[in-house]
């Protein structure tokens, strides 16, 4: 029965900031489910999305979308797609260090976090300033 209850609890995807660690977004996910990360390159000043998918040990970097590959810019992995001026790196299929996901939002161009129908805009506040941590909890209760 334990066992059980154990291996059904739900994951949540949690967004906090990482000084102080209060949760700033709570929302249930599934295991498999992806998630984007959408900004504009500071430096490079070009859209940046980056696709991760929820797993059980952790986070993982799927694929990245970009118009360039200038200095910052995301680069790894072998299957490269060029389609419409936009790179895609798909099958990157990389854990995120330490299964947590680390972001500082840009306070100068629109940095947004979309999880399912959900678009969370992070260089706004509650998340404006901070640096934010994108991690998942198994629990019943935790964030409720």
């Amino acid at each position: 029965m334990v066992i059980i209850f154990q291996l059904n609890q739900p994951v949540k995807i949690i967004i906090e900031d990482m000084s102080t660690e209060e949760e700033l977004f709570v929302q249930e996910v599934e295991y498999g489910e992806r998630f984007e990360v959408n900004y504009i390159h500071s430096v490079e000043r070009s859209p940046v999305s980056e696709v991760f998918e929820v797993r059980g040990d952790g986070i993982y970097t799927m694929e990245s979308h970009t118009e360039s590959f200038g200095a910052g810019m995301p680069y790894a992995g072998e299957d490269v797609e060029l389609k419409d001026g936009t790179f895609t790196i798909k099958n990157i299929n990389r854990k995120v260090h330490g299964g947590t996901l680390r972001i500082r939002p840009s306070s100068v161009f629109p940095h947004h976090i979309i999880i399912g129908d959900t678009d969370i805009v992070i260089s706004n506040a509650p998340y404006k300033g901070k640096n934010l941590e994108v991690k998942l909890i198994k629990s019943y209760f935790r964030g409720d």
